[in-house]
Order: C-alpha cells, then structure tokens, then sequence
C-alpha cells in the first residue's frame, strides 16, 4: 500500500477538533476530544463500542441528534462547524465532507439504480443535466474499480456483491470530490480478502485526490495498514494519541496495550495438535 505523505510544518489541517464534548440527558459521551487532520493525512480514531468515535464523526457531519448538547470546536478549513444551521451544513455534507457508512445495502435506495444515486448526490451540490450527472457517476464508479461502469450504472444495490456495494458508496462519496472523507467502520461487514482490497483501494484514492481522511474502527490491525496518525478513545476520553509508528510500535497506555495485545499477528506462533496418524502413517 503507497505510503501517505508527511504533514508539512505549517500546513493549516483541513479539520481541527478540540475540547468536544456531547452530553445526552443520560450522559457525556464525548469528554474532551481533540485532534487534527492534515491534507492528504488519514486518522485512525480507535475504540470498542460505546467510546464515543461515531458520536464524534456525527458531530462533525451535524448529525447528532437533537437531544445532544456540544460544547468546543470543530473547524473545517478554519470555519466552525458547530451549531451551524441544517441549511449550511447540508450544502457542506456530501459536498466538501462526504461520509462513507459501514452498511452499504441499508445506505442504498433498493428502488433506484447506483447510477441514479450517485448522480443525484451530484447534481443537489454541482447541478447540471441528469445526463452529465449520470456521466460523473459512471466516472467515480470507474475510479473505485467496478468492473463495466459505463454499464452497471443501470443496476440495483442488490445486483452487487457486498465488497462492489461498498466501492459504490465510495464512489458516492468521491463523487463531488470533497476534501474531507469519514469512514465509519467501512470494512467491518466485509470478509478479509474483500476488506483488504477496499483498503487497498481507499489508500490509492486518498493518494489522487489529497483527501484528509478520518478513519474510524474498533480494529487496531486495519487501522495499522491505513492511519498516519492513531487516537485511541475508551468511555467518551482520549487515552492516547500519536503517529501510527509510536502507537504500535511504543504504546504508553495500558488499554492500548491490552487493545494491541488482543490483535491477531502475521508471526503468532500458533500451537497445533500433533496430526493422528492411521496404519501405515495415512
């Protein structure tokens, strides 16, 4: 997989998040998380369930629901995202920040053809003829590596294997060019071979487009093939944050550490049974 390019010193970060908090009635959720993203740059926001890593995604898209309350900042190229109106963010989502969700078959529409989907996405941000849209959306399908394009736009969600379901929501996602990119769990559903490709091939687009990425898994082992920069987040906080080299190779916290311990290794040494040989050593 191509190697991300450095942050140079002084690059302004495409999103910079600092001191957020989200409290439900019931809860904080969010406690203090901060954090940047450069261009070209992927962070790898780690946690099991209920640390609060989607919560903080949905904060950034202006998706959290009504009940919760935010506190902090989280600025896009220098402007505040938070408690922005539905309208503004809406022209933002999808446009200049575009998400990609771990179930592409419940995002989907069954009714309506990939085609049609991507390139209404297009047009409510770019607008256009439905014929150019359509020809944009052909072109992101193309670019995510979907086999006959041009010809598969005519086809429905359910007309894809889940692995090319996937790559249609990241050409959805690619298809207005944004200069933020958020994957919530996007290889979770996905058996290993498959999930590996749809790395393999997020790495190459981040690589064309320079997109700061923000990727978000309950899996150490797929954040070390992606991430430059890993933050680690347990019950809402930040426990450690830091370049993927130091998070894996020199961890500081006892949870990353056990969180590292529990992945699965290419060198585990694996104790099998003695093999039970029949007559004749069959």
């Amino acid at each position: 997989m191509s190697a991300h390019p450095s942050r140079a010193a002084g690059d302004a970060p495409v999103l910079s998040v600092r001191d957020l908090r989200i409290e439900f009635p019931l809860g904080v959720v969010v406690d203090g998380s901060s954090f940047d993203i450069a261009r070209g740059q992927t962070m790898g926001l780690v946690g099991e369930s209920g640390s609060g890593k989607s919560m903080t995604s949905l904060a950034i898209m202006g998706l959290l629901p009504k009940e919760a309350t935010t506190t902090g900042s989280v600025r896009f190229h220098g402007d505040e995202l938070l408690h922005r109106s539905d309208a503004s963010m809406r022209r933002t989502r999808g446009d200049q920040i575009a998400m990609i969700f771990q179930d592409p078959l419940s995002s989907l529409n069954p009714y309506y053809t990939v085609g049609f989907q991507i390139a209404e996405a297009y047009r409510a941000h770019k607008g256009g003829t439905k014929a150019a849209a359509m020809r944009k959306a052909a072109e992101a399908m193309d670019r995510v590596r979907i086999p006959d394009a041009a010809g598969r736009v005519g086809h429905y969600p359910h007309q894809f294997s889940g692995g090319m379901r996937q790559r249609v929501m990241i050409a959805m996602a690619l298809v207005c060019e944004p200069d933020l990119i958020i994957a919530d769990e996007p290889t979770t559903a996905l058996d290993v071979t498959v999930q590996a490709q749809i790395l393999d091939l997020l790495a190459d687009v981040q690589e064309m487009t320079q997109a700061a990425m923000l990727f978000i898994t309950h899996d150490l082992a797929v954040v070390s093939q992606i991430s430059d920069h890993v933050t680690v987040m347990r019950f809402g906080r930040t426990v450690e944050q830091g370049t993927a080299e130091q998070i894996f190779s020199n961890p500081d916290n006892d949870y990353t550490k056990a969180l590292l311990a529990a992945t699965p290794r290419l060198d585990d040494v694996v104790d099998l049974p003695e093999p039970i040989l029949t007559k004749g050593g069959k």
